[in-house]
């Protein structure tokens, strides 16, 4: 489905979401309703336009909410919002509101409509509703998921109406999605054509299913739900973790549950590689890994750094994670045909160091230097460095990976008290792939830790980590905190130094939700979320 095409004019009335004051507009159901939705070609077409509206790079973004990165950049999402310092009027938080809304209300449109053609093939229909149904979950679960309590909208509304709509609690909307899901599973197949890559599938319904009822924290119910997508045998790693992100080759593996689509045409395109390479690359640096996450990932005997002996500051990138040299990019690394060096002072004889000092001018522009020493490979397209491609990528982005549902899996299996054998194999095939040692404890409070760490280091620069310290309740534990980069020797006193980056705060009572934009609040009424 790399080749969408979506008729111009459909796409304005289906999904005008530049539009912030979302919930007052009328969103075109009389042409909707009078031109389109009225031969079987109509719902295929309106049903590519709400494809379009899924987003890949901004799960990216997500990442510098986190304890994962630091956006780098004032003018960039997650500048403000990181630190504490951010309001309802900030542009990126308006701009996914009213990306997501318009979204639901053009899936709306669909199925509000699916049974008004006289002529209209069932098995199509069906597959049509069930994707639609889909969609509307997928952007739903992301809307309430930052939002909070929001509006559950399932049919168009006019501006009169859109004044005097109601929050509906994040809980029940959860609870609708996931029985939603239920039906567009049976109404999906398992898979499609290769020409028809991309769409929603019954594994899709069923994993997405399994991702909503973890967050509820309906646990028998997830594991369930992912067992499921298991037993689909569909599904399986991907041998090659590095490629999996990195190369064009792994993007319709197995591993692939759903995605976020692009071609680098019709501007159907992304700027990841650009935006996110290091700026020896030719990239912007726009987020940057913090030296949080470097740490989490363990040492190659399985053990966290601070209980590993094979854990050495002066070498900290020596025997840990192969997982870690495959996501990011830190001081040592071959890189560009040198050596990646951030460290001040540091020598690589008869080596080209190809990326500047984090405490000093950078190589090349000062505003797009590492802020934190590090820089990300996960996610770039490697082979289109240094050329045009950069500005118009055609790599696609996983919204769902296999990796994501196994872990899912036993998470809801421990937190459900459940834990078996299926629930370490679970664990185990994820890090078999990337290299680590088994897990073999059965304990629920050691097995917890593990599989948050696991997701942390699988998932990271994935956009999940922001609802995982969410739904844990630790992100005032994690954000509270001061953001540091990399280990350095100062040169004055010779002693081991650290990176220092930035301050950041969190209110417990406010951040773990983002403000309702304050254009909607303007002129639709709707109530504000607590603190903001």
């Amino acid at each position: 489905m790399k080749c969408k095409f979506i008729y111009i004019l459909l796409s304005l009335f289906l999904l005008s979401a530049c539009q912030d004051d979302f919930l007052d507009r009328t969103p075109g159901d009389q042409i909707s309703s009078e031109i389109f939705f009225t031969q079987e070609k109509d719902f295929l077409f309106a049903l590519n336009a709400v494809y379009d509206a899924l987003d890949g790079e901004a799960l990216l973004w997500y990442e510098s909410w986190t304890d994962n990165a630091k956006t780098n950049h004032s003018w960039n999402p997650g500048f403000y919002m990181a630190r504490g310092s951010g309001d309802a009027s900030d542009g990126f938080v308006a701009s996914q509101w009213g990306r997501y809304f318009s979204a639901i209300q053009g899936a709306n449109r669909i199925i509000n409509n699916i049974d008004k053609p006289e002529h209209f093939d069932p098995d199509v229909k069906a597959e049509v509703l069930g994707q639609a149904k889909f969609l509307r979950a997928y952007f739903y679960h992301e809307v309430t998921m930052l939002f909070g309590n929001v509006p559950l909208l399932l049919e168009s509304i006019t501006p009169e109406e859109a004044k005097e709509v109601s929050k509906t609690s994040q809980t029940e909307i959860l609870s609708f999605l996931a029985r939603e899901l239920s039906e567009a599973e049976a109404m999906l197949p398992v898979s499609y054509s290769d020409t028809e890559k991309g769409r929603a599938t019954k594994g899709a319904a069923l994993a997405l299913k399994a991702r909503i009822l973890l967050f509820n924290h309906n646990y028998a119910e997830a594991a369930e739900a992912a067992e499921a997508v298991i037993n689909l045998n569909t599904y399986e790693l991907y041998p090659d973790y590095f490629k999996l992100f990195t190369s064009y080759e792994a993007e319709y593996s197995n591993e692939n549950v759903f995605d976020a689509q692009y071609n680098g045409e019709d501007n159907v395109d992304n700027w990841i590689t650009q935006n996110w390479a290091a700026q020896s690359g030719g990239g912007w640096s726009v987020t940057t890994p913090t030296r949080s996450l470097v740490d989490a990932y363990e040492c190659t005997d399985g053990l966290p750094i601070d209980k590993s002996p094979l854990y050495d500051w002066e070498n900290p990138y020596e025997n840990r994670d192969p997982r870690l040299a495959m996501s990011i990019l830190y001081p040592g690394r071959e890189w560009l045909g040198g050596v990646y060096n951030t460290v001040p002072g540091a020598t690589y004889p008869g080596k080209d160091v190809v990326n500047g000092d984090a405490l000093g001018d950078g190589y090349g522009q000062e505003w797009n230097k590492t802020k934190t020493g590090y820089n990300w490979l996960k996610n770039l397209r490697l082979e289109d460095l240094g050329t045009d491609n950069v500005w118009d990528g055609a790599g696609n982005v996983y919204l769902i990976r296999y990796a994501e549902v196994l872990l899912t899996y036993a998470e809801a299996k421990i937190e459900a008290g459940s834990i078996d054998a299926s629930v370490l194999e679970a664990i185990n095939t994820v890090r078999d792939r990337a290299g680590m040692p088994a897990v073999t404890t059965t304990d629920q409070a050691a097995l917890r830790e593990i599989v948050r760490r696991e997701r942390r280091v699988e998932l990271a620069f994935e956009g999940l980590r922001l609802f995982d310290i969410r739904r844990w309740k630790v992100a005032e534990e994690v954000l509270n905190t001061k953001v540091f980069g990399i280990y350095y020797v100062n040169t004055e006193s010779g002693e081991r130094d650290s990176l220092f980056v930035e301050e950041r705060s969190f209110n417990k009572e406010r951040d773990y939700l983002w403000p309702i934009p304050q254009e909607e609040i303007d002129v639709s009424g709707i109530e504000q979320n607590p603190g903001w």
